[in-house]
């Protein structure tokens, strides 16, 4: 059972790591705006945007990390003061509930999943841009090719693959 010193504290923490939530749903919907017009610099074929936008996203990057880092040491703070050790977020939503802070624990819930959203579709968005840039690798090498003299058509397999054949 927490003293009502402990959990003061309790309370002041757990709203920083709201803040921080908050702050990370945030970074993250930055991230994932600098992730689409990363797309649509590799579309308009504009080097220079796409450098700046890849500067910003590695920096947004960086200060992602130092709120994770936060995050962490806050988590660790709370399981002192609750005598507990917080292996994920659903054992810290728990123990909110517990000590009878439950419009934290639902905010923290929101927000969790907002993050999770966040980070899907930023992951999708990274993998079109990674197919985009796929797809642009292939098309220079085989420019490349052709400018050597080299001829290549692809056939297909039995079994239904494709295999590159070149032309000297």
């Amino acid at each position: 059972m927490m003293t009502e010193e402990n959990k003061l504290r309790f309370q002041l923490k757990t709203n920083e790591l709201l803040s921080i939530w908050q702050n990370f749903c945030q970074s993250h919907t930055d991230l994932y705006d600098l992730t689409c017009e990363e797309y649509l610099y590799l579309l308009e074929s504009d080097i220079e945007q796409l450098e700046e936008a890849l500067e910003r996203k590695s920096s947004l990057l960086e200060s992602i990390g130092l709120l994770d880092n936060k995050r962490e040491e806050l988590l660790k703070e709370l399981g002192l003061l609750a005598s507990k050790d917080f292996a994920t977020l659903s054992e810290f939503i728990q123990t909110l509930e517990t000590v009878e802070l439950t419009t934290d624990a639902k905010q923290l819930k929101s927000y969790n999943a907002l993050l999770l959203d966040i980070i899907t579709k930023i992951q999708d968005q990274n993998k079109k841009n990674q197919l985009f840039l796929n797809k642009a690798i292939l098309s220079l090498k085989d420019l490349k090719e052709s400018f050597s003299g080299k001829k290549s058509y692809k056939t297909y397999g039995s079994d239904g693959t494709t295999k590159a054949n070149y032309t000297p």
